[in-house]
Order: C-alpha cells, then sequence, then structure tokens
C-alpha cells in the first residue's frame, strides 16, 4: 500500500489542479473571477547559472496592515493569505538584458526557471522582468524579480533558519505557532536582538566588502512570503532568498506534517549550486535544526565552517542530544556552537576570522537596542 501513495498523490494533484481550471472558468463566464497575479521571489545563482522563481494567483486583494484593526480583520485577512488559487500551466516569459526565455507553471502555479545570465553578470543582486503569456495575460501587470548572483567576490555563504531563529515564532508550542502564523502582523513582531547588525555582519565578512549571500530557510508556508519579506526589509535585516514550504496537497504528500526534512532538500540545492562557496548555518535548538545540519556537514565535507545553534528556553532537556551532534559535528570536521545570544555568536565568528572585530561592538549596540525595544513592547 505504501507504494501507492506517490501515485494517489500525483493524482490527487491533478485532479485539484483541473477543478480549479474549471473552477475558474464557471466564475469567469459568471464575471466574479478576479484579475490574475505574478508574485515574483528571489532567487539565486551563479554568473553561470541561476534560478528565476515566480508563481502565478488570483489576486485575493488582502486589507493593508494598516487599515486592519480587530482579530477578526486579521482572521479574515489571513484566511485570503492562505486560501491561495493558484494557476496551473501558465505560460511566463521572462527577460533579463538582450535574453528571453519562456516557462510554464507547475499544478500549483510554481515557476521555476534555471538559467543562464547574460555574459559578463557581476555578483550582487539583479533585476528581470516577468511577463504573463497565458491565459488571460492581458491587463496582467509585468513584475521584476530579484536574482541574487554570488560570484568570486563572496567568502562564504550563510544559510538560516527563520522560526525562532530571527523572529520568535513559538515553534516548540503547537498554539502559539498557530497564532503567529494565522493571527499575528509581522509589521507588530520584533527580530531577536541585534540579528539585523550580526548578519549583516556576516554579509560584509572579513574584508568589510565581500557581499556574502545569505539564504532564509523555513517550514513556514509560501503563502507568507511577502509578509516575510516585509519583515526583514522593515527590521533591515539583510535580504536574501526565502526557500518555504508548500502547504496543502503536493506531489510529496500533504503538509504541513512529516517533520521539517524539506529543509534539507533546499539547503542541498543552495550548497549544490554554489558550489564554490563554503557556508555557515545558523538555527535554533527548539526544532531539528541541529539534526538537519548535522546531516548537511556529513554530506558536504569540507564545507561548512559551523554550525551556530541559537538556545531556545524550555529545550535545555535536549542537553545531551546536542553534546552527541556537536561530537558528531565536530568528528566530520566542522563545529557546533550553542549561543544565548548574537553577541556570543558575533564573538565566535569575529574569532574565527568571518567578521571583523569593530563589527562586534555594533552587534552588542543593537542587542541592547532590540531588547529594549522588546520590553517596551511587552509592557505597552
Amino acid at each position: 500500500m505504501p507504494d501507492l501513495y506517490p501515485l494517489l498523490f500525483r493524482f490527487a494533484v491533478k485532479a485539484d489542479a483541473h477543478y480549479d481550471v474549471l473552477s475558474r472558468r464557471v466564475r469567469k463566464g459568471l464575471g466574479i473571477a478576479p484579475p490574475l497575479r505574478i508574485l515574483p521571489y528571489r532567487g539565486y545563482g551563479t554568473p553561470e547559472r541561476v534560478v528565476i522563481k515566480a508563481r502565478v494567483l488570483e489576486e485575493r486583494k488582502v486589507t493593508p496592515q494598516r487599515q486592519r484593526h480587530t482579530l477578526w480583520s486579521s482572521a479574515v485577512a489571513s484566511y485570503k493569505r492562505y486560501m491561495t488559487r493558484e494557476i496551473a500551466s501558465a505560460h511566463v516569459a521572462v527577460r533579463w538584458g538582450d535574453k528571453r526565455w519562456e516557462g510554464v507553471t507547475d499544478e500549483e502555479g510554481f515557476l521555476e526557471l534555471w538559467v543562464p545570465p547574460p555574459d559578463g553578470v557581476r555578483s550582487g543582486w539583479h533585476m528581470v522582468e516577468l511577463e504573463l503569456l497565458s491565459p488571460e495575460a492581458e491587463g496582467v501587470p509585468h513584475v521584476t524579480a530579484p536574482v541574487r548572483v554570488a560570484g568570486t567576490s563572496a567568502e562564504l555563504g550563510v544559510i538560516s533558519d527563520i522560526d525562532d531563529t530571527v523572529i520568535a515564532t513559538g515553534v516548540t508550542d503547537p498554539l502559539k505557532r498557530a497564532w503567529a502564523l494565522f493571527l499575528t502582523e509581522h509589521r507588530v513582531r520584533l527580530p531577536f536582538p541585534g540579528v539585523d547588525a550580526f548578519y549583516a555582519a556576516l554579509q560584509a565578512g572579513a574584508s568589510g566588502t565581500a557581499d556574502n549571500p545569505i539564504f532564509y530557510v523555513s517550514s513556514s508556508p509560501w503563502n507568507l512570503y511577502e509578509h516575510l519579506d516585509e519583515f526583514l526589509s522593515i527590521h533591515r535585516i539583510p535580504i536574501g532568498p526565502l526557500l518555504l514550504r508548500d502547504w496543502g496537497l503536493s506531489r510529496d504528500g500533504f503538509a504541513p506534517g512529516g517533520g521539517h526534512g524539506h529543509k534539507l532538500d533546499k539547503i542541498r540545492g543552495v550548497l549544490e549550486t554554489l558550489a564554490h562557496l563554503p557556508f555557515v548555518l545558523i538555527g535554533d535548538s527548539g526544532q531539528e535544526d541541529a539534526e538537519h545540519y548535522r546531516t548537511i556537514v556529513r554530506e558536504y565535507p569540507g564545507r561548512i565552517r559551523c554550525v551556530y545553534i541559537r538556545n531556545v528556553p524550555g529545550s535545555s532537556k535536549r542537553g545531551e542530544e546536542m553534546q552527541a551532534i556537536a561530537k558528531d559535528i565536530r568528528d566530520a570536521g566542522s563545529e557546533l556552537v550553542v549561543v544565548d545570544d548574537t553577541v556570543a555568536a558575533a564573538r565566535h565568528a569575529a574569532r574565527a576570522g568571518w567578521i571583523r572585530w569593530e563589527e562586534v561592538p555594533e552587534v552588542e549596540a543593537h542587542r541592547r537596542e532590540d531588547a529594549a525595544r522588546s520590553a517596551l513592547g511587552e509592557r505597552g
């Protein structure tokens, strides 16, 4: 019976996609179908090969945060955010300089197009234009998708978890996680103190001008992409590609569920694409980050400089497990460092030569400011 599961899920995904097509056709006939939109995601790659990512959806017109004043309005906005209608088999044109490609979305409306960038492209962020060709392309605005190219100027890459590593979500408590995901506005939530300065220091590297790429991996659904991206921007945390999870029915099963193993696939994809770079991995002790990072250290010997794990309150019972994982990572040629705050991580990174020592006081100052702001918010 287990062998039938993949076949059943593939059939269910196709049936769901056909239903969406029929549903939209009926709603168009009734004049109640909303227009379509292209939602661009941040892509990444090298001067030889990059991935361009986006999703084609029905426009849901979520009420702006500043206009939501009640729990009910937040709940309605969350419903719209999660209950998306995706457009399968949509044709999208991609233009970058003098190059042009076309791609087709999958059953969940995702576009993932691997292409060679224009000749002579440099490290840094580049903007590519996306245009919907079909269906119902008329009136759908063109959008630009950012693509992060990591070239020879980068000294290392950074892969960071988000939940309880960058932002508090209470992932060890199912009720707190549900509240954080569905009803809490990202605008009013605060990052962990000092994260912005520490990640900025890692991005600048030992030279101060390295422009190291940073990637964010999370079990949060793609439906939260815009809100997480806005959160990073509001709090001046260095931007980077967000590698999230498809919730609901998929070819791999029904999510959420089955742990956080999907993060491994996302991390492997980054490491294999940026094969010229060593990496630093950052996570927390509340989930399975340490276990996953141990797997990555073993699979990519010599590639992982260090694993930083933020100590989450309430996870102290994992002390013995963490010691065993630390030994395994050490035996595999890397290092696991458990820290209580970003300052401790910054000091270690400075000693290791991955950031400049002059950045450590900046991290300390940001930690104090963020902690004071958080305490003020709790009292308010």
